[in-house]
Parts: structure tokens; sequence; C-alpha cells
């Protein structure tokens, strides 16, 4: 086959298996699917690795030892170490992944390849002569035409959850709007489109609602009128999962001491003067029979006093700032903070 159709075949396939639209694993699915042809010196690769390609060229027939499952094996073993090494192994995955789809898809034409070397049985997947692939010819051509739409399908599901995502979220399944969510919280909004009630009175409290966070399996979800947690004050029917706007999700901790609380809580709002930043965590006041948080129906307790300590629940920067204008506070807080690109 031509190397255009082996590459269109390796990117569609590591898209729709490794569910990525993303451009490493993609090129190493396209390097991938041309090691094979380093055994010829004709070859686009060979031509570039010409010593290479030379030395295995005058060793060893063409479409043997380069085509074999031995050689997928060696690549997924560099593949790992280097996925290891670096910390995320799926994208390198595409590299074997690439190569193996390249063996399999010679296969078709008219020679075949020694899959099983050292055995030097040729593997070919269509008995009759005739009907085997010819390399430039028109059967070839309408491989490659198949590869890009597939490639295209697969770019396109990719970004919207892959796979296993579309097929959890068409039937309403949790693990589908989790992964939806894992995959695009850091860049972009997520919103939680919901079939369910509410908790209080069972009322319908369908909807569409930005997910600010998740807890295990449920979500923390926000309507611009309140903060709530699925499974709490949401019951739900159904959730699905649909990407908005470029958006920067990061997480910080904040330290506050004395005095002083206040002015580093004011500091964060003139830092950030459009994003929209939630707290949670513990700190301890000097006066917490002054802390009189509004409590709101349906909503997730934002402010809770528990003895000298003020608990926060993914409370909006301005109510933590009202509450303790007069206090002295001191704590570790977790900043969660939005802000569009």
């Amino acid at each position: 086959m031509m190397a255009i159709t082996h590459a269109a075949i390796a990117t569609a396939g590591a898209s729709l298996l490794l569910g990525t639209a993303q451009p490493l694993p993609l090129a190493l699915a396209i390097l991938g699917s041309q090691l094979p042809d380093i055994d010829t010196t004709t070859s686009i690769i060979g031509q570039v690795f010409y010593p290479v390609s030379s030395w295995i060229e005058d060793r060893y027939p063409h479409r043997s030892v380069t085509h074999s499952l031995i050689a997928t094996a060696t690549l997924t073993v560099i593949a790992l170490g280097i996925g290891f090494a670096v910390g995320t192994v799926k994208p390198f995955l595409a590299l074997p992944l690439g190569h193996v789809l390249s063996c399999f898809s010679d296969c078709f034409t008219r020679q075949g390849v020694q899959l099983f070397w050292p055995d030097p049985a040729w593997a070919i997947s269509v008995s009759n002569p005739k009907r085997r692939l010819r390399t430039g010819g028109p059967g070839e051509y309408w491989v490659l035409s198949a590869a890009v739409a597939v490639l295209l399908l697969g770019i396109w599901l990719a970004g919207v959850g892959g796979v296993t995502g579309q097929v959890n979220q068409g039937l309403g399944l949790r693990d589908g709007a989790i992964a939806t969510y894992n995959e695009n919280a850091a860049a972009r909004e997520v919103y939680a489109e919901v079939t369910g009630v509410w908790a209080d009175d069972r009322t319908d409290a369908s909807g569409r609602y930005l997910i600010l966070d998740a807890v295990g399996n449920e979500f923390i979800v926000t309507d611009g009128q309140g903060v709530y947690q699925t499974g709490k004050q949401l019951l739900i029917d159904k959730l699905t999962t649909a990407t908005g706007e470029a958006m920067t999700r990061t997480t910080q901790t904040l330290t506050l001491s004395d005095e002083d609380a206040v002015s580093r809580l004011q500091a964060l709002r003139m830092a950030n003067p459009s994003a929209r930043i939630y707290l949670s965590g513990s700190i301890t006041v000097d006066f917490p029979e002054e802390v009189r948080p509004t409590v709101l129906p349906r909503q997730l307790p934002a402010v809770t006093v528990v003895g000298e300590s003020v608990e926060l629940q993914y409370c909006e920067l301005e109510v933590a700032i009202a509450l303790l204008s007069d206090q002295w506070a001191t704590g570790v807080i977790t900043v969660l903070q939005f802000s569009q690109r």
C-alpha cells in the first residue's frame, strides 16, 4: 500500500481505539504505520533512514521481519518504557498500534506479509489473487477514502468523549458524564444536562447546569443563582454532559492568618475581577457567633458554623468576604477559580 494509505488507516484506528484527536498520538500512529517499510530503500521512510533500510534490505526479504508481530511487540515495549518515563502511557500506544494496523492492512495486498516471522508463511487474507489490493490501484483509493472518513469520524467522537463516552452519554450513564468532565474540565466549560427533581419538594429541576466540580460520582453544579450537589439537592433521573466555551479552571490553596484574612480574599478578586471564585475549607474565627450565614432553600450549605470553626463549601468569594469582614481568621482554604479565555 501507499504510505498515505497506511497513514490514514493508522490515524483512523488510533483516533477511534484511543479516543483521541491530539497531535502527538496521531503523529506517533503515522510514524508506526511507516516503520514496516523501513526494510526497503525505495520507500519514503527507507530513503530518510537509508543506512538502516539498506542494512535490513540486504539481510531480510521485503515484508518480513519489519512487518511481523515481533516488531510490533518490540515497539510496544519501547512505547511503554517512554510512556512510564514521562508519566503518561496512552499517547505512546499509538506507535505500536499504527504499526500493527499497517501490517494487517498489507495482508490484503497481493504479496501479503510474514506476520508471524520467523515463520516464513505469508499472511494473505484473500485467497483469490485477483481480488487482492494492488498498490496504487483503484481498490486502494477506495480504502484510502474510507480511512479518511473514519479518521474524521474518530476525531469528532474524540471531541465529544469517544465511542464509549457517546454510548454512556446516550444511555445517560454517570460514567460517561464523569469521563467527559474529567477530559474537558481544565480547558472548557462543562455543563450537566439534567432530567430530575428537587429533593425538598420533588418539583421539576430539569435544565442545564454548569459543573463546578466532581465529588465521587456526583457533581457540584450551579445555575447562576445557587450551588447544588447532585444526589443531595438535585435528584437525577438522567444526566448527560456538554462542553461550552474555552475556560481555564485552576485550584490553589490559600493560607489565612489573623487580621489579613479578608485582605487576602479581596486581593483574589482584584487580581481576577471577572473570574468565578469559590472557597472550600475550614477556618477558625474569633467571634463565630457573629457569623450568620444565609441559608437558602435547595442550595448546598455554603457556610456552616461548628464551634469556633467556619466550614466553607463552594462558597462564593463575595459571600465569604462579607461574612468575615469583622473577623480575624486562620486556616487553609481551597480556591476554585474559573476564568474565561
